[in-house]
């Protein structure tokens, strides 16, 4: 989950929007205006020197596969103009998305602002849809993939996009010299690409899998040709490490908005190529989208307060509960919202380390996992605010509604240990066996204390000896990716995409520096990870990831936690989104593309600062759109 396939950087983000101030202004004053840096007049459509047959004016795209039936999910209403603002907590070290340091905060929640991939993925159904590339087909053999670029995709500067770009792209990933040697060896994956045309691809992968479709479709990021000619990865990677290479995004990055340090300006491109693509609709519509560095809480929740940050992201219950109930929040000009979509949660358990004595007996794994009382620590800690855990894909689709759940029960924790063996105690009350006590060492993160504490006293009450010792997550990581560990407390971060093999195959448990931390081995499992590489249609993937997930609860490597199924969101209320708010399966940086200036509520909000007994409508806290539509498309 740390490393292969399909990257992702857990942060913490806030938000701030300062093109909708407290002055109360008419929709058209938002003293803001797109921009552009075209360099090239290029006529709209296809060369014309170029047949249909190739991918030209004309062209049918009979035998190949496109979607023009799919949502979008901006609101069909929103208008462009005005300016947001997100913080960040570390300015990137490069502004390359290739190369070293590349995999950043900032990249990450950048997304499709500035670069473009060849399709895209249909928010809801997750089936592809046409972006930088109209067309596609996937070959018999499951490894030659071709698509059709649009002829209308221009670069910011004008030029148009073509497929040597997309070959330039691939050459320069492909080139050690980027210091990346993860990125080369996805390149490598791949064979060459081939121009068949000025507007038609084909890739050939070394090996049959969704997954390097996925990849070279939706998630590679396409780079101009005719700034990559003539230069070599090293090259590229000092050359670029701070100066923004114009994509097909809708926003560009000028010099001028680059503050080393401190802030970051993406300004919306005048000259984008797919404003009017149906993929665009009501999304992409703040003129400017400002990043803040700051790497203190307390300062931005000040800030917050103040007005000069607009929406903040909130991950704790006693903040949600204690620090956002003041007067603003009462009257309405500040809004809490609990979004509940399917962003894939992760992992937050206690993982066990099933290559050691006495935890490869699942007997013991699951005493261990009934003396755990969960509903006792969210009611207690977290106010009842989390769902407990009992899914490795937990509140997503790919949850198996029949896997096992495990309740706090200590008299099956004592049936269970005395199966194993573990019959005999000291006078402590400890268990023994072969003269040596039942002892753990468990090494936690700052603040599992307290509910830690509360399992040290429920396994003693079985006769189990925990210790406790409070280390760092760099620690944390380094134990377990030694295995050198008995019980490890950890939080993944989901991928976007589910990708078990990287994590649970039987060849990874006995490697170090990996995520198979349990050890699980199961031949089982195996089978599925490989049936699930090469399944190309997406429900059926589903399918085997629900079996994969009832083999990982039922094999117990994990006592699982709890997860907050929603998104916790506070912000002032001055905005204009979606029915959803945010994504199916995006967090708060979702606002960043969904969102818009609402001038109505701006004038609304104004006025309410102006008069302290003013009360805005605050509708519900709960937003349960994206459930009740899952329910409503089964």
């Amino acid at each position: 989950m740390k490393k292969l396939f399909f990257l992702s950087i857990a942060f913490l983000a806030f938000f701030a929007f300062h093109g909708c101030e407290r002055k109360s202004k008419k929709q058209a004053d938002f003293n803001t205006s797109p921009v552009s840096i075209k360099k090239y007049e290029t006529p709209p459509g296809a060369d014309p020197s170029v047949s249909a047959e190739s991918g030209g004016n004309g062209f049918t795209g009979d035998g190949w596969e496109t979607n023009s039936n799919y949502n979008s999910q901006g609101k069909p209403d929103a208008v462009k103009g005005g300016s947001i603002s997100m913080s960040l907590i570390d300015f990137p070290n490069t502004l390359r998305i290739a190369g070293k340091d590349y995999n950043n905060e900032f990249n990450t929640v950048c997304g499709n602002l500035l670069y473009e991939s060849l399709l895209n993925i249909d928010p809801v159904t997750s089936d592809y849809i046409p972006y930088l590339a109209t067309h596609w087909k996937i070959l018999d053999d499951n490894m030659t993939y071709k698509f059709r670029i649009n002829p209308n995709a221009r670069w910011a500067d004008g030029k148009p996009l073509t497929a040597d770009d997309f070959i330039a792209t691939w050459k320069l990933f492909s080139d050690p010299g980027i210091l990346n040697p993860y990125t080369n060896e996805l390149m490598n994956s791949f064979e060459t690409p081939a121009a068949e045309s000025k507007y038609i691809i084909s890739v050939k992968s070394k090996t049959a899998s969704w997954k390097q479709f996925y990849f070279i479709s939706a998630v590679l990021k396409v780079l101009p040709a005719h700034y990559l000619q003539n230069i070599s990865g090293k090259d590229y990677v000092e050359k670029y490490n701070h100066i923004y290479i114009p994509g097909t995004g809708p926003y560009v990055i000028l010099e001028k908005d680059i503050v080393k340090s401190q802030s970051i300006n993406l300004c919306r491109n005048i000259d984008y190529w797919g404003e009017k693509e149906k993929f665009n609709k009501g999304i992409n519509n703040f003129d400017i989208i400002k990043f803040v560095f700051v790497s203190d809480e307390s300062l931005e929740y000040e800030k917050f307060k103040k007005g000069e940050i607009d929406i903040v992201s909130v991950r704790r219950v006693s903040s949600w509960k204690d620090k956002f109930d003041f007067d603003e929040v009462s009257r309405g000009l500040i809004l809490k919202s609990r979004i509940f979509n399917e962003k894939l949660s992760g992992i937050q358990g206690i993982s066990i380390n099933t290559r050691k004595a006495p935890y490869d007996d699942i007997r013991v794994r699951k005493a261990l996992f009934y003396a755990f009382d969960r509903n006792k620590f969210n009611e207690k800690f977290f106010s009842n605010s989390y769902n407990l855990m009992n899914s490795y894909f937990a509140g997503s689709e790919y949850e198996n509604p029949s896997n096992p759940k495990f309740g706090f029960n200590l008299d099956s924790a004592r049936n269970l240990l005395s199966e194993a063996g573990w019959t005999e105690k000291n006078q402590d009350g400890y268990l023994l066996k072969n003269g040596k006590i039942f002892e753990i060492d468990m090494p936690f993160q700052k603040g599992m204390d307290r509910y830690f504490t509360v399992y040290q006293e429920d396994l003693k009450k079985i006769g189990i000896k925990l210790n406790l010792k409070e280390i760092d997550l760099t620690t944390t990581l380094k134990l377990g990716d030694e295995r050198n560990f008995t019980l490890l407390p950890i939080t993944w971060t989901a991928l976007p995409v589910p990708n078990p093999e990287g994590s649970f195959k039987s060849g990874l448990a006995d490697e170090k520096n990996n995520t198979n931390w349990q050890g699980i081995k199961d031949i089982k499992l195996d089978e599925l990870c490989d049936r699930y590489a090469v399944t190309f249609n997406y429900i059926e993937r589903v399918k085997i990831i629900r079996q994969i997930d009832k083999i990982l609860t039922e094999y117990v490597g994990y006592i699982l936690m709890w997860y907050a199924p929603y998104q916790r969101i506070v912000f002032h209320n001055k905005f204009g989104y979606p029915e959803g708010i945010l994504g199916r399966i995006n967090g708060s940086e979702s606002a960043l593309y969904l969102w818009y200036c609402d001038s109505e509520k701006i004038s609304a909000y104004n006025d309410a600062i102006n008069n302290a007994g003013k009360i805005i409508d605050k509708g519900e806290v709960d937003n349960k759109y994206w459930l009740l539509l899952k329910e409503k498309n089964k």
